[in-house]
């Protein structure tokens, strides 16, 4: 028995060694949320390797070692192809050494069809569900092996099994407590050099804005004095041009400004139904002329906290996206609600051309823009915005289906008032 457990534990060392090698030599952006690299794979292969070449027998023959760990790390943070890929290396090892290879391959076919769907809401979890998932998820391994013990009557093995089950769980916990801290410090590292791009674009923005728009009105103001003279259509079209120009000029002017302007922390208890409408209304004229139809389904009496003319900014900058997005007799769908948790959810949904996974990655960041003559800073603030509202944007899109644009701001009960701190 001491033994066995000793066995077990030089197992624990060489997993959770290995785990560690593999995140000193990966570095940030090999890895996510949705999937690792061929190094994480190859590390989940040399485990499988490793406890199928060094397995732990008991006394009566029966083996029992932790190809389960991997297989499961596979699934849940490589994806289901590397998840797959650990299957097939490890019924082809077992095929090879003469392993139990039916029993196997019938096991971790149900196991892997089990994992997918699994795999999907783990990634979805919160911290301390995924722990109670994984335990829960876990013991059908062990439970459906101590069901066969009884009904074979190899009660002697039950207390072999129980250890087993203890320190193989350990291992899985302690794995993922690893995994989840790495993408975490990837994750902090990230937002950390997206803060750096904002304090730069925020300094930047306070000289610029200051400087340049004093002499901007000045000259826009002498343009439109010049507009009432004798000149010919085409120096008035010129000057109209010039005047545009220079109106674009102010805009960007004025979103650098958005990003330079300071975080309150008084906010106003306003509606949000009121506000949402009232943006659907500014944008309707718009839409019109494009040959594009607004519908809206807002509840009423929904609440937010925060400054309205910056949440009716990020309404009518992102229906402004969808109508430029669409080429012509379009729709666009803009709804708000209370779901079952008491956050607020508002969606904004355009059937245009959508935009690829690589656009969507990079989506919000400072001077990143699919138009010609953007900026890059319109979405920046509104995500700005959202974010000091306590709020998460969330946009999914698919190239030839539209794009639709979720945010979740936290719900107000609607009898509060005045300011909050």
């Amino acid at each position: 028995m001491l033994e066995t457990v000793h066995h077990l534990i030089l197992h624990v060392v060489f997993i959770l060694f290995t785990i560690l090698l593999f995140q000193m030599f990966a570095r940030e952006s090999e890895l996510g949320p949705k999937g690792f690299n061929l190094q994480f794979l190859a590390m989940n292969m040399v485990i499988v390797v490793f406890t199928m070449v060094f397995p732990v027998v008991y006394s009566s023959g029966y083996v029992y070692d932790f190809k389960v760990v991997p297989v499961i790390l596979a699934f849940i943070y490589g994806g289901k192809r590397a998840g797959y890929a650990m299957v097939i290396v490890l019924l082809a090892f077992s095929f090879l050494t003469g392993h139990v290879f039916v029993n196997l391959l019938v096991n971790y076919a149900i196991y892997s069809l089990l994992l997918i769907p699994f795999s999907k809401w783990y990634r979805k979890a919160e911290w301390k569900k995924k722990l109670l998932m994984i335990t829960l998820f876990y013991l059908l391994v062990p439970g459906t092996r101590a069901i066969f013990l009884l009904l074979k009557g190899m009660l002697e093995q039950l207390p072999l099994l129980l250890s087993s089950t203890v320190v193989i769980w350990l291992t899985l916990l302690i794995s993922i407590y690893l995994i989840e801290n790495r993408l975490e410090q990837a994750r902090i590292k990230k937002e950390l050099i997206k803060a750096e791009k904002f304090n730069v674009v925020s300094q930047l923005a306070a000289s610029v804005a200051h400087e340049i728009r004093n002499p901007m009105t000045t000259v826009r103001g002498f343009m439109q004095l010049l507009q009432g003279e004798g000149l010919s259509e085409e120096q008035k079209t010129f000057i109209k041009i010039s005047i545009q120009e220079l109106d674009r000029a102010q805009e960007v002017i004025n979103q650098y400004l958005s990003l330079a302007k300071p975080q309150t922390e008084e906010y106003e208890v306003f509606s949000l139904s009121e506000a949402m409408s009232e943006s659907v209304e500014v944008m309707s004229t718009y839409a019109v002329m494009n040959s594009i139809e607004i519908k809206k389904d807002i509840e009423e009496g929904l609440m937010g906290k925060g400054l309205k003319i910056e949440i009716q900014q990020v309404f009518i900058n992102i229906l402004k996206n969808a109508i430029e997005a669409i080429k012509e007799n379009g729709e666009i769908m803009a709804a708000a609600a209370r779901n079952k948790d008491g956050q607020i959810v508002i969606t904004i949904k355009d059937n245009g051309a959508g935009m690829p996974p690589e656009q969507l990655k990079v989506l919000g960041s400072p001077y990143y823009s699919t138009k010609e003559k953007g900026t890059g800073l319109g979405l920046t603030v509104c995500y700005q915005i959202v974010k000091r509202m306590k709020g998460e944007i969330i946009v999914k899109s698919e190239l030839g289906n539209g794009t639709t644009f979720t945010i979740i701001l936290p719900g107000t009960c609607s009898g509060q008032g005045g300011q909050l701190r």
